[in-house]
């Protein structure tokens, strides 16, 4: 008792364990991921934004633009510089970049554009092309050439040695640089000289503007962060309840028919991933039903072949056991002609016939019918016998043996069976014959005069404790008949259900001449009255005797006699 509620308590855990809460560990999971990948996804949309504007942006053409504009205004702001400081005809070799000297070139104002500083270095250089003024004196000194030192700007600084403005944008590793060459002109518009100006972009504070973006990135994360963590929410609530639900069906099938529910199956309502395996389960379900099934008729045919095969050889017993109670040759009698033929409708039956020698010369001849077909009419069949063999030892009367067997049989067999049965006692010698009949079919007698029943009155064995049976006697002549049957063979039908009958037996008997070959003619008949393929309905059982005729023994006798002279 205590382990049959152990075993139901460890179910009742295992079902509990196998169903998925509304909000399970999984949906909480995939709404986690909905809300970190909405925020992530917004996050690389905003840091590509800036990539663009960095890498794109700052080096579209209006930004050159800018820094041209920027570096043409200075080139023009320095040759005006220039200019006013010029001696007469030439520019004045004190010029210099740097701030508050006498002859200083004043710096213009920072020019920046587009986050970007723009950073120059300027030339003062004379008409011959050597530089007179230098802003950055260590990579450019003074009176060295300038095309020498600036071989891919030698171009813009020559145009404007011969008195008209040039600029050039070149790129490097670094950025984009603008170049611009302006002529210096005097009072009388004569050139006497050049400015050149060069701008080197660069990003304002590198190390700040990394800072910088790291904190606008973290605002906004933050912002995106609050905004789309109650969508993501409330989009992977919806998104995952059908989910969920599926699969609390899945789980809740897959229990069931884990604990011997075969009949369950779950609804497909989408080709996705969970209705492959929805279609699986009702694939796999369905499968081991059909293996499980066929394992049963396997294991039920097996076990019918198995049984059949124990009835078989049961049967086979019963019917070595029955054909040993019946008597295995034919007494032979001088002047007599015996024949039988035993026909089961199964491997063993109810039907039987005996003989029974006397010590006298006499002959006791048996033939009867146990109820039913089969085993039970078998057994019936083999008792009677038994009791039968025993009471004709006690007594040579029919009557008395009869009556003796009836009532130890009324006392043992069970209500509604009996056993029919003619038993008759043969003198060979003058061809009485003594017999009762307990229910039997009626022998036919063949004689001179045709042929007629033996007819004598009695119940059927083991029917009526108590009975007493009616004895009579007929003598049999030379050239007579006698046949004795079981029931099977009168009441066979063909296939139009037509019955053999009497009547029918009683004209063939008539019309046989009689002898051992009665029993074989007969059956011949009976083949052709049913027909080949009719099934046999119940035991056929047949007993001729036949008394030879005067002149049948006359030739025996002379044949005996011949033996005896010539063996003399």
């Amino acid at each position: 008792m205590r382990s049959e509620k152990q075993a139901n308590k460890d179910m009742k855990r295992a079902q509990k364990g196998q169903k998925l809460k509304p909000w399970s560990k999984l949906r909480v999971r995939m709404t986690i991921s909905y809300v970190v990948v909405s925020v992530v996804s917004a996050l690389l949309v905003e840091l590509l934004l800036v990539l663009i504007f960095f890498f794109v942006i700052t080096r579209l053409p209006f930004v050159d633009q800018s820094a041209m504009g920027a570096a043409d205004s200075a080139a023009q702001y320095y040759a005006l510089e220039a200019a006013v400081q010029a001696n007469g005809n030439m520019l004045n070799p004190a010029s210099t970049f740097q701030s508050g000297q006498p002859f200083s070139l004043n710096v213009p104002p920072t020019v920046t554009t587009n986050n970007q500083k723009i950073s120059m270095f300027e030339l003062l250089i004379a008409p011959n092309g050597e530089i007179l003024a230098s802003s950055d004196a260590r990579h450019y000194p003074v009176a060295a050439q300038v095309t020498q030192l600036l071989p891919g700007q030698a171009q813009i600084i020559r145009t404007a040695l011969a008195g008209k403005a040039d600029s050039k944008v070149g790129e490097t590793a670094q950025g984009h640089i603008v170049s611009v060459a302006q002529p210096v002109l005097n009072g009388k518009n004569q050139l006497i000289g050049a400015i050149f100006v060069q701008t080197l972009p660069q990003t304002l504070a590198q190390g700040s503007s990394v800072f910088s973006v790291a904190g606008v990135l973290l605002v906004t994360a933050i912002f995106w962060l609050l905004l789309t963590a109650p969508i993501g929410a409330v989009f992977g609530a919806l998104t995952t309840r059908v989910v969920i639900k599926r699969l609390q069906r899945l789980v809740r099938a897959t229990g069931q028919f884990a604990s011997g529910d075969y009949s369950q199956r779950v609804p497909i309502s989408r080709k996705d991933e969970i209705g492959q395996l929805e279609a699986q389960f009702n694939t796999m379900a369905q499968q081991l039903v059909e293996s499980i099934e066929q394992q049963k008729l396997l294991t039920e045919q097996q076990a019918r072949l198995e049984e059949r095969a124990r009835i078989e050889q049961e049967l086979r017993t019963a019917q070595y056991i029955q054909r040993s109670l019946l008597p295995a040759e034919v007494p032979s009698l001088p002047g007599w002609q015996l024949m039988r033929e035993y026909r089961p409708a199964r491997e063993v039956g109810g039907d039987f016939y005996d003989f029974l020698p006397f010590e006298d010369g006499r002959l006791g001849i048996i033939i009867g019918d146990a109820t039913d077909k089969g085993v039970s009419a078998a057994l019936l069949m083999a008792t009677t016998c038994t009791m039968l063999r025993t009471a004709a030892r006690g007594s040579d009367s029919p009557e008395e043996v009869l009556a003796r067997v009836n009532d130890l049989l009324a006392a043992t067999i069970p209500t509604g069976m009996f056993v029919t049965c003619f038993y008759a006692v043969l003198d060979p010698g003058n061809g009485n014959l003594r017999f009762a009949n307990a229910g039997h079919d009626l022998p036919f007698w063949r004689h001179s005069s045709g042929v007629s029943e033996l007819k004598a009155t009695g119940m059927p064995l083991g029917m009526m404790p108590g009975s007493r049976y009616d004895v009579q006697e007929a003598v049999l002549e030379p050239g007579d008949s006698l046949l004795l049957y079981s029931d099977g063979l009168v009441e066979a039908h063909n296939a139009q259900r037509d019955m053999f009958g009497f009547p029918r037996l009683m004209n063939l008997m008539a019309a046989h001449a009689g002898g051992t070959a009665l029993v074989d003619f007969l059956l011949c008949e009976l083949a052709t009255f049913t027909g080949a393929h009719v099934e046999q309905e119940d035991d056929v059982t047949m007993m001729a005797v036949c008394r030879n005729s005067l002149e049948k023994q006359d030739e025996n006798s002379d044949k005996l006699t011949g033996v005896g002279e010539s063996s003399v």
